[in-house]
């Protein structure tokens, strides 16, 4: 089958065996993108509490704006990384205080996912992944981010070659997957990365993809 077929038939079988699943949140743009930002190459446990001790202790944009860096940088460091993290976060905030007064995201609404992806990966600490991320949970934009889960699946299942740039990847993942889709296919291949195909020892005898997957075909 061909690569956007078998991408149907990726997506069929994975919504049978984690559900339809589907992103919820209710964080405005720039506390979602301050998420993003802490979630970069840390486990969800640890960014998540840095997120809530963040929060804690700046609660309102305006405070963490205006919050030493020292002390921004002490609330996340059960997060990892908390050093380059959050000097991102501060010359985000900074900066939308000198260009937009009110330190809020929200305009990225208005505009196109081209025009949203070019302006937020701009911005310092911002990939091409976080983009998305904020794009799709903050603003439910029908984009396929690609993180490292998502990236080695996808590859596996040879829906991209094996070498691909993340980045590559979006951009012939979101060409292979419908719209109405991509978010749930994103949700679910990173699903399939923690629990089943792991980067080392990919449990391959309860993994729904095995009849459609090239890495978990047996080998001569």
């Amino acid at each position: 089958m061909d690569r956007k077929e078998k991408a149907r038939e990726i997506d069929k079988r994975l919504v049978k065996a984690f559900g339809q699943t589907l992103p919820a949140s209710e964080r405005d743009v720039t506390h979602e993108l301050i998420h993003a930002v802490l979630s970069q190459n840390t486990h969800r446990r640890n960014y998540n509490l840095a997120y809530s001790r963040l929060m804690e202790a700046y609660p309102d944009l305006e405070t963490l704006t205006h919050a030493p860096l020292a002390g921004i940088e002490a609330a996340l460091k059960p997060g990892g990384l908390a050093k380059q993290k959050s000097r991102a976060i501060k010359e985000i905030l900074t900066w939308l205080e000198e260009e937009r007064v009110d330190c809020s995201l929200e305009f990225v609404r208005e505009m196109s996912v081209p025009e949203a992806r070019r302006f937020l990966t701009s911005l310092p600490g911002v990939g091409p992944k976080t983009a998305s991320v904020v794009l799709m949970f903050a603003n439910g934009r029908k984009v396929l981010p690609v993180d490292t889960h998502v990236l080695r699946t996808a590859a596996r299942l040879g829906l991209i070659d094996e070498g691909t740039s993340a980045e590559q990847a979006e951009v012939e993942l979101e060409a292979l997957v419908p719209p109405g889709a991509r978010p749930r296919m994103h949700l679910n291949l990173v699903h399939l990365g923690r629990e089943v195909c792991h980067a080392r020892g990919p449990r391959h005898e309860i993994c729904p993809l095995n009849p459609v997957c090239d890495f978990g075909q047996p080998r001569d």
